[in-house]
């Protein structure tokens, strides 16, 4: 036991040895410890000063934040952040600066992680086990800041990482972390708020401000560390791809023709996984095989996926299952105090990762590689990648066992991820946690933990089950949905049966010697009955020919009657056309004193249509008298207003309100929501308005790429107080081209304008979320990182 403690202490007296190390002069050599120090000295209160700057910017924010949303919930959440950042951010400075400083420390002193899993050469199933929703959410913060960081401070992390490298006599950094490392800081961040009693989603506003603030102040520690170090003498000079010479000379060689063959495609689908293979072989990625030596090779000269490889992949699986509740159906904190995001990451350090065969050693990384880009893919919310996460160990074992999983699009397993993602695009927190659509997906991830050993067909079989609820689900939103197009199509109806009575009205309101009782009665009562006969059943409908008619019959009847046949059809022709238009007044809901008074004034207007006819020297063209001028004048002004541009109006939505008690659902517009493609024609681009005034042409590529919009689609929008929504396309309506988007649900339905749509993509305020795959996703990305990563190396 004492031989044993012994060994695990690593004095810091060792790095005062002068060594020959490549980079480090001579004269430092011997105190290299005493210039990571100064580093560290350097570091800690410069992070300090940046942090106590973004907690004053940070209180600001979330108080203004609290003002602006009208979200109840949200707003307790910024209130709350704000009061945690008032009252606890000495002891969140503090504690950052001794978490900081206690981690830079054993990262020097390379202390294990967990050293006696280490010299057990097995795993620890305590570490690796999967962590509860609240803290794998804290977990993926922690990935997010170091992203954030990577990302500002790229360039200066690449002196630092090599710079640190030296001084550490590690110059890969292979057995132990950057101390000054993103990932550092960012465990360091949220460990000093690991005991402060307040929710994690409090936690996690203020991480989004850490993002926000503190990248750039972190990327000017960088460039004086680099700098003080190049004034030292460290690595004074760094070439980007710096690597260490093979003494094979054809080393090289299987990295150009791996990144040749994907660069071309040759191979296809089936020489996918032996393109990652070759790509890896150069080491960029700490890859199994050595240099030299071919993917291919590799693959002929070990055996398969062992049986206790696999079955200690299932043991730790079922260790995820045990580990995420306790005996009371809890979640023990304990259990996961040193569980990772990617726990495949912990694997492969881990000397169970060294027993693997190289052909497992390559799989085990490259599947690792790919859960880094899942786990990374803003498109899906926090709360989602840790239930998609539960399943990087399932994963690893069907890639071990079935070598299809990289080729074949159609692989259960593969399908699965790619389902689940999908799903995921529209899911918001909104929805909850305790049923719905993450309780079931919850539950067949837990399915899966449960059942799976070497056997793919779970993969199916849950893949079923969820398409059995989705089924299930959507026909629920396509109802809701249903409904909120019968408004939009009932309203777009009754507005375009405004203008056609409008303009029927407007095309007779200017016949000579109309009078003017006439007049009115067409511009206010008739054109009402016109309106309600075209919603009725449109322009081939009898109502509609019948109030036309009857408009025509009524027009033709008081004017002069010159010859005696007209004066006979005059006389056929008079009780049908009042019982037709005392049908519309009651339609119309005319007062009967104003019915009254119209069909007296009608008497005489037929009785001056005769007296007219029979005067042998008639009055040609009677000027219209002060009232019909003013109602023409009225026709005219409308027709001008209504044709107008309509400025910004066009890029407004209009909210749906539901429920929609008032309307009985009607199976044809579900049925119409079922089509494969729901797509805006030339016809029905176009924007009806009075006087018939044509929409513009399309202008430029926004507008083309609406046009082209189909149904399902998914497009985030940048709302005024900065917040997105995510919404997808649910319909287009077939009379003026409204577009209808709602949730997932088919809930929170809005309309807008193909003008409006196409102006908010025009203006950055929307995007369309693309549907490739998300495995297709990972592994492009995948192999861009290693086609990039193979040519520097060369």
């Amino acid at each position: 036991m004492k031989e044993a403690a012994q060994n695990n202490v690593v004095m810091m007296s060792q790095y005062e040895k002068p060594r020959a190390v490549p980079g480090l002069p001579p004269a430092v050599a011997g105190g290299s410890a005493s210039l990571l120090n100064e580093c560290r000295d350097m570091v800690a209160p410069r992070l300090m000063q940046a942090l106590s700057i973004m907690m004053d910017k940070a209180g600001d924010e979330f108080f203004d934040l609290s003002d602006q949303t009208s979200h109840h919930e949200m707003r307790n959440l910024y209130l709350d952040a704000m009061t945690l950042v008032r009252d606890e951010r000495g002891v969140i400075e503090k504690g950052f600066r001794q978490q900081f400083e206690q981690a830079f420390n054993r990262e020097v002193r390379r202390d294990p992680l967990q050293g006696d899993a280490r010299q057990q050469g097995g795993f620890n199933f305590e570490e690796l086990s999967l962590v509860a929703p609240d803290d794998l959410e804290e977990s993926l913060a922690c990935g997010n800041i170091a992203n954030s960081i990577h990302d500002a401070c790229g360039e200066e992390l690449f002196g630092i990482e090599k710079r640190m490298g030296v001084l550490l006599h590690d110059p890969e950094l292979a057995h132990t972390g950057n101390p000054l490392g993103p990932e550092l800081i960012g465990k360091s961040f949220l460990g000093a708020m690991k005991e402060l009693d307040c929710p994690v989603k409090v936690k996690l506003l203020l991480v989004t401000m850490f993002n926000k603030h503190m990248p750039g102040k972190i990327k000017d520690v960088y460039r004086d560390i680099n700098q003080h170090l190049v004034e030292k003498g460290v690595l004074e000079k760094i070439r980007v791809g710096m690597r260490r010479r093979s003494d094979a000379g054809g080393a090289s060689q299987p990295g150009h023709a791996a990144a040749a063959a994907v660069a071309t495609g040759s191979g296809g689908e089936a020489g996918l996984f032996a393109a990652l293979q070759q790509l890896l072989t150069q080491g960029a990625f700490g890859g199994a095989f050595p240099a030299g030596q071919s993917g291919a090779v590799a693959q002929a000269q070990v055996p398969a996926t062992s049986l206790s490889v696999v079955n200690t992949l299932t043991r730790l699986q079922q260790e995820q299952l045990g580990g995420l509740a306790g005996s009371d159906g809890s979640s023990p904190a304990s259990a996961f105090d040193h569980a990772r995001v990617n726990v495949l990451r912990d694997i492969k350090a881990s000397s169970a990762a060294g027993a693997m065969g190289q052909m497992d050693a390559m799989t085990l990384d490259i599947v690792a590689m790919l859960f880094d880009y899942i786990l990374d893919d803003r498109r899906i919310p926090d709360a989602m990648k840790a239930l998609i996460s539960r399943l990087q160990i399932p994963v690893l074992k069907v890639a071990m066992l079935d070598k299809s999983f990289f080729s074949q699009k159609a692989h259960p397993a593969r399908k699965l991820l790619d389902k689940l993602a999908e799903i995921s695009i529209g899911w918001n927190e909104a929805e909850g946690h305790q049923g719905g659509l993450y309780k079931e997906v919850d539950d067949l991830m837990q399915r899966i933990l449960n059942e799976f050993d070497d056997q793919v067909g779970i993969f199916a079989e849950v893949l079923e089950a969820l398409g059995l609820y989705l089924a299930e689900e959507k026909k629920q939103a396509d109802a809701l949905t249903g409904l909120s197009a019968q408004l939009v199509h009932h309203r777009e109806r009754e507005e375009i049966a405004k203008i056609m009575a409008h303009d029927e009205i407007r095309r007779r309101i200017h016949a000579p010697q109309l009078p003017d009782v006439i007049r009115n009665f067409l511009a206010g009562c008739w054109e009402t009955v016109l309106s309600a006969a075209y919603v009725q059943a449109g322009e081939d409908g009898a109502p509609w020919r019948q109030a036309i008619a009857t408009l025509d019959e009524l027009i033709w009847s008081v004017e002069p009657k010159r010859v005696p046949d007209d004066r006979k059809q005059l006389v056929s022709l008079l009780p049908g056309l009042l019982k037709r238009l005392q049908d519309g007044m009651a339609l119309a809901a005319l007062p009967d004193a104003e019915r009254d008074q119209f069909f007296s004034r009608l008497v005489k207007c037929h009785a001056d249509a005769i007296k007219s006819g029979l005067d042998a020297h008639p009055q040609a063209g009677a000027a219209p008298g002060q009232e019909a001028g003013f109602v023409v004048q009225a026709f005219a002004a409308e027709d001008s207003a209504q044709s107008a541009p309509q400025g910004g109006e066009a890029a407004d939505f209009t909210a749906i309100p539901l429920p929609l008690e008032t309307l009985v659902p009607d199976p044809g517009f579900v049925q119409s929501l079922n089509a494969e493609a729901c797509e805006v024609d030339d016809s029905e681009w176009q924007t009806l308005a009075i006087g018939d005034a044509p929409r513009q042409a399309a202008t430029d590529d926004y507008d083309t790429m609406v046009k082209r919009l189909k149904r399902g689609t998914w497009i985030e929008f940048e709302l005024e107080n900065g917040e997105s929504n995510r919404v997808k396309l649910a319909w287009v309506s077939p009379l003026k081209g409204l577009f209808l988007f709602t949730n997932r649900l088919g809930e929170r339905a809005v309309s807008i304008t193909p003008a409006g749509l196409a102006e908010k993509f025009r203006n950055g305020y929307a995007q369309v979320i693309d549907d490739i795959a998300l495995v297709d996703r990972a592994v492009d990305n995948l192999m861009e990182r290693l086609k990039q990563t193979a040519a520097i190396a060369q």
